[in-house]
């Protein structure tokens, strides 16, 4: 990893730091540490690194392990604005005003035992490490139980739970992802010309692609119009960990809170299954099996939680959005893909090799546009 100011202050952690951080953990008071490392994890964006301490602390006669994830978060470009899509200080802001701490529908993030802002627009967090009992793949069915969980979790807020309002909470956030696309559309010549985006992007697929294009404005003032809810908006795999509760029921603990914001119901879930297909979690060849039981969980939640609204509108929002969120919104990629130097980037970040993603990416932009036509035909009940 390319050194940073953050990770050479890595050095400067020392155990009179850590200590009131590791009795918050283990909830003892009178605890020492006796021994302690870090490790650089895999899961940090362009903005902020990840690392995992671990070690252990003594009690009287009593030895005791202990582990810390520190996520540290700086500023992507060098400003401070709370309006951006990617303020770096969102997600710290959504431990400290309180309401992380208590989640409706099955929903829980990791718990926060210090926050500290650091010079030149960073922020360090200092998590609870979560881990996931089901572990490996998950079935289809675990899908779904996290579906329904976001679901009450979405639904929550029209019946009774008290809608966040911080003016720092993501607002538009699907308008701004497709609105990085607008330099790109159409793609050039020479970069559609490349062997592996033309596998990605087929004449028959970049041409429905266009179609959504020239819709696309129609599509998302329809979603933005809709009674809006709290959402965490990027609850795809790598972002979720399934454990018991004390009652012994499986919950979901959401990690990565920096996209915290209004959305609309349906939205919530668009990454929940395009996002699990584009990072391999999920065989392509089963996008049909987990779209059917992701949203028919969803909808089954939202019931659970008291909402009676149109479930074409959900379908619709859903639908819409997953295209409009990860086709037309990533599209930029297409320029990666074509650039030696950046492919490695890519691998990196996906953990698999080019053509294979390229191969699956493929396959789920046939799902996405079938998704589109679905999207298309909804409307004529919208209007």
């Amino acid at each position: 990893m390319t050194t940073t100011p953050s990770a050479d202050r890595l050095k400067m952690i020392d155990s009179m730091m850590l200590i009131p951080l590791v009795r918050k953990i283990l909830n003892q008071n009178d605890v020492v540490i006796v021994d302690w490392k870090y490790e650089a994890l895999h899961g940090a964006s362009f903005n902020s690194e990840i690392y995992r301490f671990s070690g252990n602390a003594q009690s009287r006669e009593e030895m005791m392990p202990w582990s810390l994830i520190l996520k540290m978060i700086r500023s992507p470009d060098g400003t401070d604005d709370p309006n951006s899509l990617s303020y770096w200080k969102r997600e710290a802001l959504a431990y400290q005003s309180g309401f992380l701490d208590n989640l409706p529908g099955g929903i829980c993030a990791p718990r926060c035992f210090g926050i500290a802002e650091q010079p030149d627009l960073e922020v360090w967090l200092w998590l609870e490490e979560v881990m996931d009992e089901l572990q490996g793949n998950w079935s289809l069915e675990q899908y779904g139980k996290v579906a329904h969980h976001l679901a009450k979790f979405n639904g929550a807020y029209f019946k009774g739970w008290h809608l966040p309002t911080q003016p720092w909470l993501a607002k538009g956030r699907l308008r701004s992802w497709v609105a990085d696309a607008i330099p790109v559309i159409p793609v050039s010549a020479e970069v559609l010309a490349h062997p592996l985006v033309s596998r990605l992007y087929p004449d028959d697929i970049y041409e429905r692609m266009l179609q959504v294009w020239s819709e696309h404005e129609a599509w998302i003032a329809i979603i933005e119009n809709q009674p809006q809810t709290l959402a965490h908006l990027d609850a795809f795999r790598r972002n979720l960990f399934a454990r018991h509760d004390r009652r012994g029921e499986i919950q979901t603990v959401l990690i990565d809170w920096s996209l915290v914001g209004s959305a609309a119901l349906g939205e919530e879930i668009a990454p929940l299954v395009a996002a699990s297909l584009n990072f391999l979690e999920v065989n392509s060849s089963q996008a049909q099996a987990l779209d059917k039981i992701v949203f028919e969980s969803y909808l089954e939640g939202l019931q659970e939680a008291g909402w009676q609204g149109d479930q074409r509108v959900v379908r619709f929002t859903y639908a819409a959005s997953s295209v409009l969120r990860y086709s037309i919104g990533v599209i930029g990629i297409t320029s990666m893909i074509a650039d030696e130097q950046q492919q490695a980037i890519l691998e990196q970040i996906f953990g698999h090799p080019l053509e294979e993603l390229v191969d699956v990416w493929s396959q789920a932009n046939h799902f996405l546009y079938d998704l589109a036509d679905e999207a298309r035909w909804l409307l004529r009940f919208l209007r």
